[in-house]
């Protein structure tokens, strides 16, 4: 209600399945599904929002990478990849194979991701309390050339930058033809910069097919986050915690009730 959604009951619902597929906290929870509805603009679309869960969800059901990590991550990215021209499932998907591979957590990555992306869109500003100017532009870009890989492109008679996916598809396959010491590879990570930057490039240069076959489980994933969340809802722990609950409304119905308070007055 506080961040303005009109269908807060909704969203609110939407918020507890996650928090019971993706075993998140309410606050993060709440964070991802905001994050993404304002970067995307979703104009808080329940449809849309669990579509973009349920493809999260179901790719951490086939990846080594949880839903915290890519909450994180999105949170963190979200923004710089809606401007970029990249959709909610390419963020995502991009995401999950960055984690996967490197194995570190979703706002190091998320940070990560966002200056390549950065440095792709030819982009200055800080990231992670880094700067990325034009000099370091100039040298990313340079690197790309040297691999026959061109960040821009003619489109209608004028010079336009390219989508950066597709621009990693195309380094991606000049990458990984090179040998893993040659001087090529080594430049263009050195000029990505950055602390967790080179890892991440080379993450997903080096595992391209990990990033498509994840955007096709996110394509698959209609229904799992419902799925996921019954089966929480339905074990030990979600069953203790209904019992919970319902124990804790009882006590609080008992107090609350008219023969507790007379029998009270009564005694006084």
């Amino acid at each position: 209600s506080r961040a303005g959604y009109e269908n807060a009951e909704n969203i609110a619902e939407l918020s507890t399945a996650a928090q019971g597929a993706g075993d998140m906290t309410a606050e993060l929870a709440n964070s991802y599904i905001i994050a993404t509805d304002k970067a995307y603009g979703m104009e808080g679309s329940v449809q849309k929002l669990t579509q973009t869960l349920d493809g999260a969800n179901e790719i951490t059901n086939h990846n080594a990478v949880n839903m915290t990590e890519l909450a994180e991550g999105v949170k963190v990215v979200g923004s710089q990849a809606a401007s970029s021209q990249i959709s909610v499932e390419e963020t995502t998907a991009a995401l999950g194979t960055l984690i996967a591979v490197t194995q570190q957590g979703g706002s190091q990555m998320g940070n990560a991701f966002k200056g390549i992306l950065m440095n792709l869109r030819q982009v200055t500003g800080e990231v992670d309390g880094e700067e990325i100017d034009q000099e370091s532009l100039t040298k990313y870009e340079k690197a790309c050339e040297a691999l026959g890989v061109s960040l821009s492109e003619v489109k209608d008679g004028a010079v336009s930058l390219k989508e950066p996916m597709q621009i990693l598809k195309e380094l991606s396959a000049e990458y990984t033809k090179l040998d893993k010491d040659d001087a090529k590879r080594a430049n263009l990570l050195s000029a990505i910069g950055g602390k967790y930057r080179a890892n991440a490039l080379n993450a997903i240069l080096e595992n391209w097919s990990t990033y498509e076959n994840m955007l096709q489980q996110y394509a698959d994933g209609d229904g799992s986050m419902a799925e996921e969340a019954e089966k929480t809802a339905n074990s030990l722990e979600g069953s203790l915690n209904k019992l919970s609950n319902t124990w804790t409304d009882t006590v609080q119905n008992i107090l609350d009730s008219d023969t507790l308070n007379s029998g009270v007055k009564v005694l006084n």
